[in-house]
């Protein structure tokens, strides 16, 4: 059985997602969820990203981003990184319509036809090793703010969806003021280009 470990990062935001910050913003029963998932569980069709951000910000065209690293018994590793698309609508918003607030917006993702079919056959190889695999995903959204960025917090949400279970929120509310400095933050999260 492949078990999956879940790490969520803001893209290059947060160089370390280890922090102490990060982690007091994921919610247990996420842990408890991730930590009896497998790779089987996964429907590449059904797999989206969430990003509830601050209405000071959006997603980089081409940012969000999902790094699948599998390691199997004998040290082999493998990276696939995957670029997701926007998803619109109804339907893809009504899941998340709960976490729906105030000043800010929901953004999804999902993965390209082509990349389903890549996660396919990355699926089907770690199930035919012999090995046991270890399988980590990290999802990352990088933004950049298209008003300008004064001393408010930044609180952002980041949701995971595997399969038709519905989603997991990976962390909630991280203000990025609090793993981001001042001094870096205009260079992590530049003006949206237009």
């Amino acid at each position: 059985m492949h078990r999956i470990l879940c790490a969520m990062a803001l893209g290059s935001l947060l160089g370390g997602c280890a922090s102490m910050q990060v982690m007091s913003h994921v919610p247990i029963s996420t842990m408890s969820r991730l930590s009896s998932m497998t790779l089987a569980d996964i429907d590449p069709e059904k797999f989206r990203v969430g990003a509830r951000l601050p209405a000071t910000l959006e997603p980089r065209p081409q940012g969000v981003k999902v790094k699948i690293d599998l390691k199997d018994g004998l040290g082999r590793a493998r990276t696939e990184n995957f670029v997701l698309d926007a998803v619109h609508g109804p339907s893809e918003q009504t899941p998340l319509a709960a976490y729906q607030r105030a000043g800010a917006q929901i953004s999804i993702f999902r993965l390209s036809s082509a990349d389903q079919s890549r996660l396919v056959h990355l699926m089907t190889e770690a199930n035919g090793s012999a090995a046991a695999t270890s399988v980590t995903i990290s999802a990352g959204v990088d933004a950049c703010h298209r008003l300008p960025l004064e001393s408010s917090p930044l609180p952002t949400t980041t949701f995971l969806q595997t399969n038709s279970s519905g989603y997991i929120v990976l962390v909630e509310d991280l203000d990025l003021r609090n793993v981001v400095s001042e001094r870096d933050i205009a260079t992590k999260i530049p003006a949206c280009q237009r």
